[in-house]
């Protein structure tokens, strides 16, 4: 398996708060607890994270954006900004931001069959 056509990157925390919610989202896919976990190994490989120092930087501007949306998702925004990239999150909160653009799984999807990847 191959991601070489998208550059997924996180904050640093991302393991956290994943693991935090893992129960939740083994439940939702239906995975054992032993799936889930060499799921979330793996798909971890594929994800470059993010320092928090990096996140500093654009943290006012982030914070701006989102103080009336979802102060909770400052961090998402930073670290998209702090790599000058587009956020992919089904997150509606993150959609309501005009800071940068964010991709639904769905829109990323549908882009990435328009240029041709059969998924």
């Amino acid at each position: 398996m191959t991601l070489s056509l998208v550059d997924l990157l996180a904050p640093d925390f991302l393991h956290e708060e994943v693991t935090n919610h893992l129960p939740d989202l083994r439940r939702r896919a239906g995975l054992s607890e032993e799936a889930a976990s060499e799921l979330l190994a793996l798909l971890e490989g594929y994800v470059t994270l993010i320092p928090a120092e990096a996140l500093m930087v654009p943290w006012d501007r982030a914070s701006r954006a989102m103080t009336t949306i979802d102060p909770k998702d400052v961090a998402y925004l930073a670290a998209a900004l702090a790599v000058d990239a587009p956020l992919w999150s089904d997150d509606p909160h993150l959609k309501k931001q005009e800071v940068v653009r964010c991709w639904t799984t769905g829109e990323l999807v549908l882009s990435l069959r328009a240029d041709g990847l059969a998924l």
